[in-house]
């Protein structure tokens, strides 16, 4: 095979077979998926964080026991507390640690173990074609005309087409109750679409771009992209380098960036400038979804005290 794998090279039976069960896991999760988005799959299939834990923990366990030894001798612990305090609080404190991960095979082998598949088994449940250049306006119109007359609460700009395509496959926007769009769609916004906006009392309108340069920029000069008029308030949901640190996500390397970086801490912009960059497709399907719905249409938590509790008491009636 052209392409290449990171630490070791498995044969290429057990690729494929590690390819099925990435696309039967995305299929019982009941999600449309992009082709980027089954790439990443499969590469947290070749390395789970499971092993990651284990990895790190080994490096990590070694320097907690030392410590807790030493503590042990000044406080007379017993020997198996200092075990049992390795074994229980290497796993969560691994979790809380940021770390870069990188793919562990690269798209072309990725292709090629697809093109297996394909011959073999037939085309993944759930999995998407690439989206066609019809324009979201058109379609939109020719199935709903009078659509236009209503108010819309949002709209989300997504930076990767494929993305939109797939949230809207998913039917996203009927569940969250806004319009989904790429950034190709909404460079200017349909003039409709921001009719629709202006008769809501706060419109919105939200970014999901990647954690790069370029995902930060667009987000950056949005209002001028997107010829917003003024009183709309944009919401970057993207992601973050803070993000990929503390989920884990895999990263891609690219050449060094030297540009500006506004509104970044010290550890971003040094992660951006080593080269590193996470689109969208890195997350989970279940969790982009899961952190849209969220997000978009978000549960208010009850939280009653005790003195809420009691002039709710005084003020109720006798017989309640």
């Amino acid at each position: 095979m052209r392409g290449s794998v990171r630490n070791g090279t498995p044969s290429t039976a057990r690729l494929v077979a590690i390819l099925k069960e990435s696309a039967q896991r995305m299929e019982d999760s009941g999600v449309w998926y992009t082709h980027r988005q089954l790439y990443y799959e499969f590469c947290r299939s070749l390395l789970p964080l499971a092993q990651i834990d284990t990895l790190v923990a080994s490096v990590a366990a070694a320097s907690s026991v030392a410590f807790l030894t030493a503590l042990r001798r000044l406080t007379l612990l017993p020997v198996g507390v200092v075990g049992a305090s390795v074994q229980l609080g290497a796993p969560s404190l691994i979790r809380c640690i940021p770390f870069t991960l990188v793919p562990p095979v690269d798209e072309a082998l990725f292709t090629e173990v697809l093109t297996i598949h394909r011959a073999r088994y037939g085309e993944p449940p759930g999995l998407l074609a690439p989206p066609s250049s019809h324009a979201f306006e058109v379609r939109y119109r020719e199935r709903d005309p009078d659509l236009y007359d209503y108010g819309l609460a949002f709209v989300l700009v997504c930076q990767d087409n494929t993305i939109a395509y797939m949230l809207r496959a998913n039917f996203v926007h009927m569940e969250i109750g806004g319009a989904i769009l790429a950034m190709e769609e909404a460079t200017p916004l349909p003039d409709a679409l921001v009719a629709m906006l202006m008769r809501t009392s706060t419109p919105r309108v939200l970014l999901l771009h990647d954690a790069s340069p370029a995902g930060l920029r667009w987000a950056a000069h949005v209002p001028q992209l997107l010829d917003l008029p003024y009183g709309f308030r944009i919401t970057a949901l993207g992601l973050r380098p803070i993000h990929v640190l503390r989920r884990h996500l895999f990263a891609l390397r690219s050449h060094r960036y030297s540009g500006e970086l506004p509104s970044l801490n010290l550890i971003e912009r040094i992660w951006l400038r080593a080269g590193y960059w996470v689109e969208v497709a890195a997350l989970p399907p279940v969790v982009l979804l899961r952190s849209l719905r969220y997000v978009t249409r978000p549960v208010p938590q009850r939280r009653d005290s005790w003195w809420s509790e009691l002039r709710r008491w005084r003020t109720s009636g006798y017989m309640s």
